[in-house]
């Protein structure tokens, strides 16, 4: 056999077997990993937040979304069918406790970046109740949200 033809062949094989290692890591462990209740789209349909002592909803024209999906996270403020502020990255469930670490924001305070916000969070019916602290711009804000499926 040609050298090159031998080290084309080889590789092929480690490919092969990269990729069959992968998936078959990826299957036990899509297998043992239960589902997590707060997956998928959610809209904020009420928030008392900061020093607010009643629910309020949302502005007229102003949207909330959170996208939940395999360990990340992505929020989202929709204004006249534009987004116009943003925030994502990584999340972790453990009991009623969540956390979300920012990676990544857009028209918010870039300090946020790298941070983690812890929660307790609890299903009320078909709603997500949110409940911690985030500090933005170094203030302290409460956070409780009401958020329900997107249909």
């Amino acid at each position: 056999m040609m050298p090159a033809f031998k080290t084309a062949r080889f590789s092929l094989v480690c490919v092969s077997a990269s990729a069959l290692t992968i998936l078959l890591a990826r299957d036990v462990r899509c297998q043992e990993a239960q589902p997590c209740p707060l997956e998928g789209a959610w809209k904020l349909v009420e928030q008392k937040n900061g020093d607010a002592q009643e629910y309020q909803k949302q502005a007229e024209g102003t949207e909330m979304f959170k996208f939940v999906t395999g360990g990340r996270w992505v929020w989202t403020v929709v204004q006249g069918g534009k987004i116009v502020a943003a925030l994502g990255g990584k999340y972790k469930v453990d009991k009623d406790k969540y956390s979300e670490t920012v990676d990544y924001v857009l028209a918010e305070d870039e300090s946020m970046v790298g941070k983690t916000f812890d929660f307790t969070w609890k299903m009320d019916g078909k709603t997500w109740l949110h409940v911690g602290a985030v500090k933005v711009q170094n203030q302290d804000i409460k956070i409780d949200e009401k958020w329900e499926r997107c249909k």
